[in-house]
């Protein structure tokens, strides 16, 4: 491949998935043939537009499928993309966005343009199509401009080509080829893509790693482990593709699920680890194996727990200047706390200082300069690295990364820190701030901590800076931590953070040192951690450092990060063994709201209670029988008593499903009537919804007679066999676990019909529909389409057995689209729209 056209060519010949979206409600599932097609299409909108070659497209988004087939399309007319970071402020994506003379911004769902003119992601049109643009795109086109900080008066904007993006996929596809076929029994394999889009790692485990091997990438909106592993474990995902710091969090989570799994032994066979700890690979899937980890430094402690649970860590190495990966540790022969051996065509070496250079096609030409390789300048994009911003190598064509390592006899690198962070002290020696930050962390009573240098007097000394447990003696800790370090290493001095978690980057979670050390030199000074004895302040304390803790302690001003929120509310679940609703945990804007958000988390038991929503009804054994059925018997028993009339069928012509059928309810009859009268596409991928208190004895067997439960159980699988129907609870806890399911089956491509009043009208007039249509419609983003029955609840009244033979009515009404939180509102506005709708033959 020499161009990232040959890579989307490769594209459009795979089958199968390629994208999957979990919204936290519905998930949508894109093969290649949709995502290809997608690319051209939004291509071609971009061309209608008036953008061309060197125009510059930001994607300021949250990793979504149509984040892929923007970047996609705007690689197809030869223009540049402009990847920004989700959680960027506006002000930050105004000044990128003047600094490159962008044309278009594309936005996301959880960005906040303000008065930024933006075009919605969520708006690329799946439906499109086009033809791939006919332009002469070369290897040394530029692909992207990737902006490394915003911290600085000026961000950086690293130049990736083509060539630089291919160096590193080429080689790993010779190697993916030689393993091709011991594959093929795990196939096909997925990705759950936890990193940033914004970052050229998360590009490359999105765009270009998994069409190699034929595999399919999964994106969750939600970061709660929760939601990860009920993922992982529902599509069969393989690897899970993340930052370190979602590994701590998967490291509280496991131990909820497994106790045991805190002090894994070591020298167990990888057989001996898997059955050892079965329970938990059973609650990730037995298909996942394990974690791709980058863009930040993984403590060897953690690579090792996972290790010895029996799950794979991989590690690997890069910058956004090297598009991105150096090293990486081949999946068979990795090695703890290394970041593996150099790419094939990349050259690494360790300088007389120990600094890591690289060299090779991956290392970028250098930095953007506003004004030029832009149209306006009247400079093509292919123009030379020096004209556009300075190079980013030497001479020689070495890339000075800034950081430290070393490699072993095998060749493979180790990663000791960073050069401008190393502390040489006055006999000349290096201290690496994150060898004592290690031998502190391990202390009993260590929240986190932060070596830095400290001048005293002439002389260099190695400072920390710690964030402790209450009533944990910092001298203690500096002792014990000084006692397993060489004479250099020792800390020589130490204060405590006193203003909550130590300043970290959003995105890598890497210290921010400079802020830490200006800190310092503002005259910082040693202060006790305190709390009031409550549990709830106890765990909060550990992402306050030592801040006192009130009532009215802002969360906010604690400054935790979107995964320290996370963390948090992992730890709190752990600690009082509840499920704390995720929306109310978000508005909690103090200590004492925490408090009460708490309090009001029902035990975790009673959340993970088995909700029997069925699955196997859509493997094809049962979708056969039941066509099979359906059109032997069921329907033309339904047709004989029911003399059925329909109108508005045409309102389904040109909508692609899936939809939700909100249907006036009347009889027993309800479904199978529907049914009769819809076309065959439809009909075969329905699921009507059936109330779950219905079927009480089979969920709730403790409280009925066994010919209860024998009974109701057998009634329940029939429906669910025969009709593909699905428990809604009208009057219980669980409606977030039904719309979520409700979110895999339309998922899945399957409408759902629900009877939106609840219960069956015995007079036959419409009851108030309740407000659980509007939340299933506007939380999933589903057309509605309305339908009136008339007429059934005289074929077959309630609480008659048989049926009696007469007209009956359906009747179709046009899609609504619904938005909003107001969901009574909604529904209403399903419900007039059915009552709206005429009667027929059935009247």
């Amino acid at each position: 491949m020499n161009t990232l056209i040959d890579l989307f060519r490769t594209l459009e010949s795979r089958r199968g998935e390629c994208l999957v979206y979990d919204d936290g409600f519905r998930v949508r599932r894109h093969s290649y043939a949709d995502v290809t097609a997608a690319s051209r299409g939004f291509a071609a909108y971009l061309s209608s537009q008036g953008l061309g070659r060197g125009d510059k497209v930001l994607i300021w988004g949250e990793n979504r499928p149509e984040w892929v087939v923007a970047y996609w399309g705007i690689q197809l007319i030869g223009a540049v993309a402009v990847p920004i970071d989700y959680r960027s402020s506006s002000d930050f994506v105004t000044r990128i966005r003047g600094l490159v003379r962008a044309r278009l911004v594309l936005a996301g769902d959880e960005v906040e343009p303000g008065a930024m003119d933006t075009v919605p992601l969520a708006g690329i049109d799946w439906n499109s199509d086009g033809p791939v643009p006919d332009l002469p795109v070369d290897r040394n086109d530029v692909a992207q401009i990737v902006f490394t900080s915003g911290a600085t008066a000026e961000p950086k904007g690293v130049l990736i080509r083509h060539r630089n993006i291919l160096a590193n996929l080429n080689p790993i596809a010779r190697e993916i080829d030689r393993y091709k076929r011991y594959a093929r029994p795990f196939r096909p394999i997925r990705f759950l893509n936890l990193l940033p889009l914004s970052h050229v790692f998360g590009q490359a485990m999105a765009t270009g790693i998994p069409p190699l091997i034929d595999g399919s990438v999964v994106f969750i909106r939600s970061l709660n482990p929760h939601d990860i592993v009920r993922r992982v474990k529902a599509s069969r995902v393989s690897v899970i593709v993340c930052v370190p710091k979602i590994l701590e969090v998967l490291k509280e989570h496991a131990a909820r699920i497994d106790p045991a799994s805190m002090e894994p032994p070591g020298g167990l066979s990888v057989q001996r680890r898997w059955w050892r700890y079965r329970h938990l690979h059973r609650q990730f899937g037995f298909k996942f194996w394990g974690f791709v980890v980058g863009a930040a430094p993984l403590a060897p402690a953690l690579e090792e727990f996972w290790k010895r649970l029996g799950f794979v860590v991989i590690q690997g190495y890069g910058l956004t200047e090297t598009a991105p990966a150096v090293t990486i540790n081949h999946p068979f022969r990795t090695r703890t706390g290394s970041v593996g051996a150099p790419l094939a065509g990349v050259e690494v070496q360790i300088a007389s200082d120990g600094e890591i250079l690289v060299r090779g096609e991956n290392v970028t030409t250098g930095y953007y300069r506003p004004g030029v390789g832009s149209r306006e300048s009247g400079v093509d994009s292919r123009e030379s690295a020096a004209e556009e911003g300075g190079r980013a190598s030497d001479a020689e064509g070495w890339l000075h990364t800034g950081d430290i390592g070393e490699r072993d006899e095998e060749g493979r690198l180790f990663i000791r820190g960073r050069k401008k962070e190393m502390i040489v002290t006055p006999e000349g020696l290096n201290v690496f701030p994150g060898d004592i930050e290690r031998a502190l962390d391990e202390q009993a009573g260590v929240v986190e901590s932060a070596v830095v240098g400290s001048m005293q007097g002439t002389a260099e000394r190695v400072h920390a800076v710690l964030v402790l447990a209450p009533e944990v003696d910092a001298e203690t800790v500096v002792q014990r931590a000084n006692a397993g370090l060489a004479d250099h290493q020792r800390i020589r001095g130490f204060s405590l953070w006193t203003s909550g978690p130590l300043p970290r980057t959003e995105g890598t979670r890497k210290l921010k040192r400079t802020a830490i050390k200006a800190w310092l030199t503002d005259g910082a000074s040693p202060a006790a951690p305190a709390g009031d004895g409550d549990p709830v302040t106890a765990v909060l304390s550990k992402f306050a450092g030592a801040r006192v803790l009130s009532g009215d302690t802002s969360l906010e001003g604690l400054g935790l990060s979107s995964l320290d929120r996370i963390e948090l509310m992992v730890a709190l679940e752990g600690r009082f063994g509840t499920r704390i609703d995720e929306t109310r945990f978000a508005g909690a804007r103090t200590l004492d709201d925490l408090r009460t958000v708490v309090t009001a988390a029902p035990p975790a038991a009673s959340v993970h209670e088995p909700v029997d929503f069925p699955a196997w009804n859509r493997a094809w054994p049962a979708r056969w029988l039941r066509r099979a059925s359906q059109f032997t018997w069921i329907l033309p028993l339904t047709r004989l008593v029911a003399r059925v009339t329909v109108e508005g069928l045409q309102h389904l012509d040109g909508i692609r499903g899936p939809v939700v059928f909100a249907v006036n309810h009347q009889s027993h009859l309800d479904v199978p009537v529907v049914l009769s009268v819809l076309p065959g596409a439809w009909r075969a991928r329905i699921a009507p919804a059936m109330a779950k208190e219905f079927f009480a004895a089979h969920f709730h067997p403790a409280q009925y007679r066994w010919r209860q439960v024998l009974t109701s159980r057998g009634n329940y699988y029939l429906a669910a066999l025969f009709f593909n129907s699905f428990p809604l609870p009208q009057r219980e806890a669980g409606a977030r676990e039904t719309l979520r399911y409700i979110g895999e089956v339309t998922g899945a491509g399957y409408s759902v019909l629900i009877f939106p009043e609840g219960v069956r009208s015995e007079s036959g007039n419409i009851k108030p529909f309740r407000g659980g249509v509007g939340m299933i419609a506007a939380r999933l983003g589903l057309p509605v389409v309305p339908v009136r029955l008339e007429g059934v609840d005289r074929v077959l009244p309630t609480g008659k057995r048989m049926a009696r033979p007469g007209p009956v009515s359906v009747t179709f009404g046009a899609p609504l689209r619904l938005s909003g939180n107001d969901y009574g509102a909604l529904a209403r506005q399903v419900e007039q729209a059915v009552r709206d709708l005429p009667i027929k033959g059935g009247a």
